[in-house]
This record gives structure tokens, C-alpha cells and sequence, in this order.
């Protein structure tokens, strides 16, 4: 039996899985219909990330450019778990650009509303500076003592799907689910090498990590429940030439159980691929927040 063959086969399913779970319905020249794929869940939904990154990709199915390098959700209603119904409106064409608008919606009712301004990365050059490097966290700590995203310590079946999906490592001082917090010492960060094993990840696979990990003020106060995201943009500088990327996520303020959760991300090469922020909600758990 070939066993490196199989290898490559079971390496291939995250990639190729991810590229089947958001792929479209044609209904006409501007309308899309999709079935969102239940390993793509936070419980019961779909996961944002996951919508993002179906919004995403109905853009550029539209647009005449190939990449979404700018672009905004807003997370209006939940999603259901069923068929959804996506319309895209062409707001501008250029030689060089083209920007439009996404609505997912259920029942006639809008769940979602993405904008995109679309580009191709042969028009997108200039001049080169003010680079944001890899942390200091990365450079001095090894891969092999991050931990495992993954849950399931804390209670059975905690760990979303859509985080099965992936192979994702964090590093130790984030991996709040694995050790004491102290609200003194832990950051509110994630930091983490994370994949999609089988294949570099393409435009919508970032759009998808962009949304990937968990709520980082959980490694400063612990689990705090529901932490949905309301708006979320990111911003896509160049596409990876790693199949393995590096995410780096913080978040400095809070008020009113509301803030901003700032995401960059870069391939082992060292270059920078995205980034991103989302305004994120915190409910059900205030309680446990002494600030």
C-alpha cells in the first residue's frame, strides 16, 4: 500500500474541503445560492469568517478583477443554517479597480452586507516602506511549544467546527483554555501558525482567517460566552507564497463590553499578507470583567 499517497490525500481535505464548502450556485449574472457547510459552524451558524469568505468570493465571481483587496461585513441578523440566497450590485468599474456590494439574505431578509473594492496585483505597484514585521513573540519562541486550538478540556464538544477544519497551533502565554489566567500578566492577544494543509491559502481563505481565532480578551478574563463580531474589514496586501501563515491577534481597549479586534497576518517568508480589525460585542457575561 502507498502510504504517502494517502498521506497526501488526507493532507489535501482541509484545502480542497474549504474550497467545496464555499463554492457557489450561478442563478443569474449578479445571484448566488449556497448551502452553508456544517463543518464551517459556531454551534448552529455559520461562522463569520465563513460568510466573509462566501461574500468574498461572489464579488469576484462579478467583478472583471480577481482579488477583493479591500472589504467590509456587516453581521446584520443570524444566519440560518440552511440555503442563502446572495445578490451582488456592481458599484464601480475601472481599468484598474471595480468595487460592488454582497447581501446574504433569508426569508427576504438581509443577514449580511459586504463591500469590496477589487484590484489585480500586477496593477498594484509603488512604492515600498514602512513594513510591519513578524513579532518578537514569534522570533523568540519555538512552534513546537505552541498548543493545540482545541477545547475540549474545558467541556466536550466546546470546540467549534470550523476550527476542525484547520491545523492550528497558539502560542502558550494565549492558550487561555490551557492554563491559569491572571488578569495581570495575560495580554489580550492570540498569536498563532496556522493552515489550511494542502494547498497555499488564496484570497478567501484569508478572508476566512481573518475571523479564525477565539475572541482574544478571553486569555485575559477566560471564557465570557457569546463575543459575536459586528463589523469586520480587511485589508489583503499580497497573497502568501507559504502554505503555513502566521496570525497575530490584539485587542487594547474595552468599553461599554464593546472593542476592536486588530488581526495581522504574514507568510514564513517574513512577508506581510493582511490585515484586519473587527468591532466586536461582548454578551451575556459583563459580570466577569473588572476593569
Amino acid at each position: 500500500m502507498n502510504y504517502n499517497y494517502l498521506t497526501k490525500i488526507n493532507f489535501m481535505d482541509k484545502f480542497q474541503q474549504f474550497q467545496e464548502a464555499i463554492e457557489l450556485t450561478q442563478v443569474s449574472d449578479t445571484s448566488y445560492k449556497i448551502t452553508p457547510s456544517e463543518n464551517f459552524f459556531v454551534g448552529s451558524t455559520p461562522h463569520g469568517g465563513y460568510l466573509m469568505a462566501i461574500m468574498h468570493k461572489a464579488l469576484t465571481s462579478t467583478l472583471p478583477h480577481s482579488c477583493a483587496i479591500s472589504s467590509s461585513i456587516q453581521y446584520l441578523d443570524r444566519t440560518e443554517p440552511r440555503e442563502i440566497d446572495i445578490e451582488v450590485e456592481v458599484i464601480r468599474l475601472s481599468k484598474g479597480s471595480s468595487a460592488g456590494k454582497v447581501t446574504i439574505s433569508q426569508d427576504n431578509t438581509i443577514k449580511c452586507i459586504y463591500t469590496g473594492l477589487c484590484s489585480d496585483f500586477e496593477h498594484m505597484k509603488g512604492y515600498n516602506g514602512l513594513a510591519t514585521s513578524i513579532p518578537e513573540i514569534f522570533l523568540n519562541s519555538k512552534k513546537d511549544d505552541f498548543k493545540n486550538l482545541d477545547y475540549e478540556n474545558i467541556k466536550a464538544g466546546f470546540t467549534p467546527a470550523f476550527i476542525k477544519q484547520v491545523d492550528c497551533v497558539v502560542h502558550p502565554d494565549h492558550a487561555w483554555w490551557d492554563r491559569e489566567i491572571s488578569n495581570e500578566d495575560a495580554e489580550a492577544r492570540c498569536s498563532s501558525y496556522i493552515s489550511l494543509p494542502g494547498g497555499i491559502p488564496d484570497q478567501f481563505a484569508i478572508s476566512f482567517f481573518s475571523d479564525i481565532l477565539p475572541p482574544v480578551v478571553s486569555n485575559k478574563y477566560g471564557p465570557l460566552g457569546w463575543v459575536p463580531t459586528l463589523t469586520l474589514t480587511t485589508h489583503i496586501r499580497q497573497l502568501p507564497k507559504t502554505e503555513v501563515l502566521l496570525l497575530d491577534f490584539v485587542a487594547r481597549d474595552i468599553q461599554n463590553g464593546y472593542f476592536e479586534q486588530d488581526c495581522t497576518i504574514w507568510d514564513l517568508d517574513g512577508n506581510l499578507v493582511a490585515s484586519s480589525r473587527q468591532l466586536t460585542r461582548i454578551l451575556k457575561s459583563e459580570d466577569k470583567i473588572t476593569i
